[in-house]
């Protein structure tokens, strides 16, 4: 499974668990139930723990691609929003840090984005000087 692939499918897999674990993320589970994710709610505690896995392939997506990138910010902003994920779980059992963590989880898989089109339109010009 490629780097990219790996953060998308993490990214992509939590925010779809999230829209269907109203207990966790209410907020954000009104969009799910309107989308009948609502189904899916006798579930929630293997989706809670689903959504964690998704969480940390995720991370792990992110700092494989960190030697790509060398992004230090984006890396941390990572290491920042899996961090708030598991304080919001086991710490403090807040939703309002669960759906922050969410968001920020999202924001890094945009700037992620991002950076690898930068890295995208750099690599011909490198391989060429090289070449």
């Amino acid at each position: 499974m490629g780097r990219p692939l790996l953060e998308k499918t993490g990214t992509v897999g939590a925010v779809v668990a999230a829209l269907a674990c109203p207990i966790c993320f209410p907020k954000v589970a009104l969009i799910g139930a309107a989308i009948g994710l609502g189904a899916l709610a006798p579930f929630e505690g293997y989706i809670a723990i689903g959504v964690q896995a998704l969480f940390v392939l995720a991370f792990v997506g992110q700092v494989l691609a960190y030697p790509r990138h060398r992004n230090r910010w984006l890396l941390g902003l990572s290491v920042f929003s899996t961090a708030l994920l598991f304080v919001a779980y086991y710490v403090s059992a807040s939703t309002l840090l669960l759906e922050a963590s969410l968001a920020l989880l999202v924001a890094g898989s945009i700037w992620l984005a991002i950076e690898n089109r930068k890295c995208a339109r750099c690599e011909p010009q490198t391989s060429q000087a090289k070449g």
